[in-house]
């Protein structure tokens, strides 16, 4: 079974140079922290809708998430960075970053113990 970060369809220069940046990086990232991630990206690509990548950011939709109120530490650092680190994503870039995450939550190494 493989846990490498797979990126299917949605291959674009930003998506690629992530991977090379972070790649390995996401792979190590607790359950949690992927879900957290997800969240984030789910509200981001549903705000598209209206606003553009310049007028609401990933920081914004993480923002927005109000996780905080339910996190203990607080917002993960690597979150925010990540977020950062992804200014200008696009829809269809998140939403391929989306399907790697689902891959990884259900098959890969973020997935729950046990299960298939």
């Amino acid at each position: 079974m493989t846990t490498d970060l797979v990126t299917y369809y949605g291959q674009t220069e930003r998506i690629n140079q992530f991977v090379q940046n972070y790649g390995v990086y996401l792979e190590k990232l607790d359950r949690e922290t992927k879900l957290l991630l997800r969240t984030t990206l789910s509200q981001y690509v549903f705000m598209q809708r209206i606003c553009s990548p310049e007028d609401y950011s990933l920081t914004e939709a993480l923002t927005d998430g109000d996780f905080e109120r339910f996190l203990w530490n607080g917002i993960p650092e690597v979150l925010k960075n990540i977020c950062f680190q992804l200014k200008g994503l696009t829809a269809d870039e998140a939403e391929t970053i989306l399907e790697a995450l689902q891959h990884q939550l259900r098959w890969g190494n973020a997935r729950i113990q046990g299960s298939v």
